[in-house]
């Protein structure tokens, strides 16, 4: 049988291995409080010295755009810490600039705010009168103005160009759909109303093409009229094309 515990014993040894089990919660709670302090002081010394104080914005991707016109919507980010800088607000006011496709706002430590512009690409080039061209990109989006259109984009007769107006966009569906050798003699398109649409080709030759529906179909008419040498192709409805 076994005799009963000594007591007196075992009371010492208990105490030992208490402290023992104590003892690395205890490592590990000050080292959790010195690292947790250690945090506060670094963000005091953020929020508070002038070393973090946004003193510039830094704006890159720009050429409609000033690099000045952006860094002013990011004026109230100057003076204050780097820290605290509210990079949802700066983005969202460059966002709301019309030639902006997108915009990315980060914080350049120690002391300044960087904005990355990525402008809109022109894609379709609208007369707004005899010397002036809005540069139209390809969600239909009016972005610029410019006497000088670049060469390589679609010259586009459009009353209202915009993102909601139906011509442009039944007009861009025409032109994103052509196939590349056809739209390789497109000189210039007028599209008076969605359905209305007409390419006007080099060779003096017209092709009313309508809405921007069934452009495979119509590509493929379209191509064989024109190969059997009509000056004016309608392939507008597709099963029962004009010419003359």
């Amino acid at each position: 049988m076994r005799g009963p515990e000594n007591t007196s014993e075992a009371g010492p040894w208990r105490l030992v291995h208490v402290v023992r089990r104590q003892l690395p919660n205890r490592r590990l709670r000050w080292i959790a409080a010195s690292v947790l302090a250690f945090l506060l002081l670094a963000f005091v010394i953020v929020w508070t010295t002038p070393l973090f104080e946004v003193k510039r914005i830094e704006v890159t991707g720009t050429s409609v755009l000033t690099p000045d016109e952006v860094a002013a919507l990011g004026e109230d980010a100057v003076g204050r810490s780097v820290l605290g800088a509210d990079l949802d607000a700066i983005a969202a006011a460059v966002a709301k600039l019309a030639p902006v496709a997108s915009v990315e706002v980060t914080r350049a430590w120690p002391d300044a705010v960087s904005v990355a512009v990525t402008e809109r690409e022109p894609y379709m080039a609208v007369p707004a009168d005899d010397e002036t061209f809005l540069m139209v990109d390809s969600e239909g989006v009016v972005f610029d103005e410019t006497a000088a259109p670049p060469g390589s984009i679609w010259r586009v007769e459009l009353a209202e160009p915009g993102p909601n107006d139906l011509a442009t966009i039944e007009t861009l569906t025409v032109l994103q759909s052509l196939p590349a050798a056809l739209a390789d003699e497109v000189q210039h398109v007028a599209a008076p109303s969605p359905a209305g649409i007409t390419l006007y080709l080099e060779d003096g030759r017209t092709l009313r093409w309508g809405d921007g529906s069934e452009s495979e179909q119509k590509a493929e008419v379209a191509d064989r009229l024109l190969a059997g040498g009509y000056e004016h192709v309608d392939v507008s409805a597709p099963d029962a094309p004009t010419v003359s």
